[in-house]
């Protein structure tokens, strides 16, 4: 995808989801939608012994030092429905943000978003464990209590999402219109009105994981250079994101960002002579590189 294909730079108003990437391999988005069904599928022929394994709390994560829990509990799902909810925002949203980012950087982006929302479940929880009593914002439920779900990463890509095409038009609850960015930073308001006054039966929890996602996703998908050494130990190589990778030591891939980042917020003509050669120069590599 070419610099000039990028989703901000065309009309805002509606965007298609697709399942494929550009070589016609499955999308990241569609692999996290297939393991993340198999995995509830799969968990109610075992018992739920996945279930068991991969959730997330304060006893196994913290005092059972159970690092692999921040990424597991991300592909766990407690009922029917809220699986559904979150493969269909995965579905409707993820999509913009991959081709935005690329699949290894908005993988990354993802995963961070979940561990992000984990985090800052713990830390509420821990608050309430260790003050002990009624006080607003911090998490009083069991420290044994499990968190799963892909909510945190759906919310990470629901305010990336608002950043990116903020005007885009969806549908609450597929009846109600309204701007993608009102939608995002409204669930955002739940969220935080849930997590300080949320009272017994709410679900504060997974409000607060849903937080911890938003956040993340808000300030990933301004600094996405931030998730470049996400993968590292796999290969600094990063195919699916040639957009993002500039070999050429005159020419800084932050840089770059900050352009693309100025012509979404100010337009094209914003840009400076040095500013339109970077990008010119940046263009010029990556058609070089796909051909």
């Amino acid at each position: 995808m070419g610099i000039h294909d990028r989703d901000y730079s065309r009309p805002q108003g509606h965007f298609r989801p697709t399942g494929r990437s550009k070589a016609g391999s499955l999308s990241v988005t569609t692999w996290l939608i297939i393991i993340c069904v198999a995995v509830f599928v799969i968990d109610q022929f075992l018992n739920f012994s996945l279930k068991e394994w991969l959730h997330l709390s304060t006893d196994h994560a913290i005092w059972g030092v159970q690092y692999w829990r921040f990424i597991g509990f991300q592909f766990l799902h407690g009922s029917l429905q809220h699986l559904v909810f979150n493969m269909i925002g995965l579905y409707f949203f993820g999509p913009l943000v991959e081709r935005y980012l690329g699949g290894k950087r908005y993988l990354a982006f993802y995963l961070l978003c979940g561990i992000f929302g984990a985090v800052l479940y713990l830390i509420l929880n821990l608050g309430g464990y260790i003050v002990g009593t009624d006080f607003p914002g911090l998490l009083f439920n069991d420290t044994a209590t499990p968190l799963v779900g892909a909510s945190a990463g759906v919310f990470g890509i629901l305010l990336a999402g608002a950043y990116l095409a903020p005007n885009v038009t969806v549908l609450l609850f597929f009846i109600i219109p309204m701007r993608l960015s009102t939608l995002a930073y409204a669930l955002v308001a739940f969220a935080v009105l849930t997590v300080l006054f949320g009272g017994e039966g709410t679900n504060k929890g997974g409000e607060a994981a849903h937080l911890g996602g938003a956040i993340a996703g808000w300030y990933f998908i301004r600094n996405p250079h931030h998730l470049n050494g996400f993968f590292d130990f796999l290969g600094k190589a990063d195919p699916t994101s040639k957009h993002f990778a500039f070999k050429h030591q005159n020419l800084s891939q932050a840089d770059v960002d900050k352009i693309l980042d100025k012509i979404h917020r100010k337009g094209l003509q914003s840009l400076t002579s040095k500013e339109k050669r970077i990008l010119h120069e940046a263009s010029k590599q990556q058609k070089e590189e796909e051909q």
